[in-house]
């Protein structure tokens, strides 16, 4: 009997696994896709930007509804109903002719992933506890690992041999497989508040959704000066509905998300730190597919294949988590995946400096090297150390939160690397062009200004190209830079937050 269960329970973590797995493979193959997709409908930084964030945005939207639902109606439930979305999605993308039909697809998918990876998380905390959850959750977060950074490998494979429209249908048929094998595998399990109220508190949900899109809104337009007014006006209203909602559902009767959990200090600590490990890898997916694929003049493939640092490293890094955790605590291992994240992006940035492109490149192969291993040791680690501390009943309510946490980690990477990127970038561009006598504006993207100096036989054409590969790689220093000041601050929150905890 104990035989069976265990490997019935094992086969339900091989399962949840496996849709982890191909979520996170899903969400970052699309991004080395970005340069092919901005070549076939003319995208810009900003639409590019909106194209990644429509994403994390929705995701932000319906996690905790998510998790409000997951805890009322069944978790296996609700998860088998957001990875059907990622099939809709598929469909839409496969068929998407322009930037908005894009828009659309990507928005369902994120939807889809706001409910799978909450839904996912409580499962695990319902189905394991004590150290067979550290074990889980570690298995976890290796997919998680596995599929971020992987990810790009797969998308580079499909995007040279089927072209960007190969991922969505990749998608389709993969989670249709995945449903199929988790409703076969995994248990269903009871509502925990059967006797709580099912109505939907949609003011709560109204309220954080349009913060966060005002919020994120502010941010893509900071590209063109953080004090303009279209940046920091909408950033402003998205930051004061944020607060708005948090005051309104905390005074609910039927609140969308248990705050009373951010009481416990390794739980509140876990969530900014959760928040940088999104923030780490949105950024560098973001900003580096352009740089290796549209810079170095590799087509996606290798430009995928040049990611692998990141992937090896995280693998490593979540095989290590237990030692690690075993002799500084899940707290001493959090703050050592900040300190890479943060050595991580200094390291990139600082390869930009060299003039030798062999050294160069070795500096970035060291810098992906060392955020990798924090992304792959910090994640097993933070969701152990707050998820521990999360009752049973409380599964996908916890879950959810530390979920929006991340993705507002997403969406301020993307907004802050892609808004610091392209107004370096541009700004770059036209000093360079003004010195080297180049009369050609910028068209907004280094993608599209090697696509327009394609317009030129004569050496006006090598002139732009060399001009833009200069400019975007003196702005990933800035990026990179800011980048590492944010992780650093948020380490310094997390120290003090934690500090009278346990290991």
């Amino acid at each position: 009997m104990a035989d069976a269960k265990g490997s019935g329970m094992n086969r339900s973590l091989v399962c949840l696994c496996a849709a982890e797995l191909v979520m996170m493979v899903n969400t970052t193959a699309f991004n080395v896709a970005l340069p092919d997709i901005t070549e076939s409908l003319g995208a810009g930084m900003a639409e590019q930007q909106w194209i990644v964030s429509s994403y994390n945005l929705v995701f932000a939207a319906v996690v905790l509804l998510a998790g409000f639902l997951g805890d009322r109606l069944g978790h296996l439930r609700t998860m088998l109903v957001g990875l059907g979305m990622f099939v809709v999605a598929s469909a839409v993308g496969l068929m998407a002719g322009n930037v908005p039909a894009l828009l659309v697809s990507r928005s369902i998918m994120g939807a889809g992933a706001g409910v799978v990876i909450p839904m996912g998380q409580a499962l695990l905390g319902i189905l394991f506890r004590g150290s067979g959850l550290s074990r889980a959750m570690t298995a976890w977060a290796i997919a998680g690992t596995l599929g971020v950074p992987f990810g790009p490998l797969v998308g580079g494979v499909l995007t040279a041999t089927l072209g960007w429209r190969g991922i969505f249908g990749f998608d389709g048929v993969v989670f249709l497989a995945v449903i199929a094998v988790i409703r076969m595998n995994v248990p269903r399990t009871r509502a925990s508040h059967g006797s709580r109220s099912l109505r939907i508190p949609w003011m709560s949900v109204a309220m954080m959704f349009a913060g966060f899109t005002l919020f994120s809104a502010g941010l893509v337009n900071a590209q063109h000066g953080l004090l303009s007014a279209d940046a920091w006006i909408p950033m402003m209203v998205g930051i004061v509905l944020i607060v708005g909602f948090v005051l309104h559902d905390r005074t609910s009767r039927n609140p969308l998300m248990e705050l009373g959990l951010m009481g416990d200090p390794s739980f509140a600590a876990c969530a900014p730190a959760l928040m940088m490990l999104n923030f780490s890898m949105y950024g560098i997916i973001f900003i580096m597919p352009a740089y290796l694929e549209t810079v170095l003049h590799h087509g996606a493939l290798v430009g995928g294949m040049l990611l692998m640092p990141l992937v090896v490293a995280s693998i490593v890094g979540s095989w290590m988590v237990d030692g690690i955790a075993s002799r500084i605590g899940s707290r001493g291992t959090s703050l050592l995946a900040l300190g890479c994240l943060a050595a991580g992006m200094l390291t990139i940035g600082a390869a930009m400096w060299w003039p030798g492109e062999a050294v160069r490149q070795s500096t970035v192969l060291i810098g992906q090297t060392m955020a990798g291993f924090g992304l792959g040791v910090g994640q097993p680690a933070m969701l152990t150390w707050a998820m521990g501390r999360v009752p049973v009943g409380q599964s996908g309510a916890g879950s959810s939160l530390l979920t929006v946490f991340r993705q507002f980690g997403s969406i301020i990477g993307v907004g802050i690397f892609g808004s610091v990127q392209s107004g370096l970038y541009e700004t770059g561009f036209c000093d360079l062009a003004q010195s080297a006598g180049l009369g050609q504006r910028s068209a907004g993207s280094v993608t599209l200004d090697f696509q327009q100096a394609a317009g030129f036989t004569d050496a006006t054409g090598d002139l732009m190209r060399e001009v833009a590969s200069r400019s975007y790689e003196s702005a990933m220093i800035g990026s990179f830079s800011a980048a590492a000041a944010v992780i650093i601050v948020t380490l310094g929150v997390v120290v003090m937050i934690s500090r009278k905890t346990s290991r």
